[in-house]
């Protein structure tokens, strides 16, 4: 049995991406749910739309760490709303096996509509967002409107895949400049 220790509400949408829990932000009408439902077309899951319940679940005996878990609220349930289509019930439209309930929180994915305003950084994580005391990775990325966002995504969440096992491209980069500097002339 679950015990809610913690509960908070944030605006984006959350979705599963190579069973990563990704949270998209952005100002209101960058593109989120048209973002999402390209992503769902691609066969990742919707969490939910609009406002995700976040709470923190206490370590087992075999997970010590508490978990960040993200939610739908039940009456956006399997609810997508796409500027231009309306409501959209992505269960009925897809399948029901593309809405998840709930899902743990990995990355969170800021879509910035000024590109002047980018922290870029070799890794693509600029930060970290603190949401419930725990800390998630953050990246931010360029909303231009004639980008295929969605590749961009899955691109970016591949990327922290790799990261997370300790295979990072910047660090490769890095080990061969200092390869490269080091060698004899």
């Amino acid at each position: 049995m679950r015990m809610q220790s913690n509960s908070h509400n944030e605006h984006g949408v959350f979705l599963c991406v190579f069973d990563i829990g990704l949270l998209i932000t952005g100002e209101a009408g960058i593109g989120k749910s048209t973002l999402a439902l390209e992503l769902v077309e691609r066969g990742h899951s919707l969490v939910s739309d609009d406002v995700v319940e976040f709470e923190v679940f206490p370590g087992t005996e075999k997970h010590r760490h508490s978990k960040l878990t993200g939610k739908c609220p039940h009456i956006l349930k399997d609810l997508l709303a796409v500027r231009d289509l309306g409501v959209l019930n992505i269960s009925q439209i897809f399948s029901p096996s593309r809405c998840l309930a709930e899902y743990p929180l990995d990355l969170v994915i800021e879509l910035i509509s000024d590109e002047r305003a980018l922290h870029t950084t070799l890794t693509g994580i600029q930060s970290n967002r603190v949401i419930l005391e725990h800390s998630v990775p953050l990246q931010q990325i360029h909303a231009h409107p004639k980008r295929n966002l969605s590749v961009i995504i899955e691109t970016a969440v591949k990327n922290y895949i790799l990261s997370t096992h300790k295979n990072d491209a910047a660090e490769l980069l890095e080990k061969r400049q200092q390869k490269h500097m080091n060698k004899p002339l």
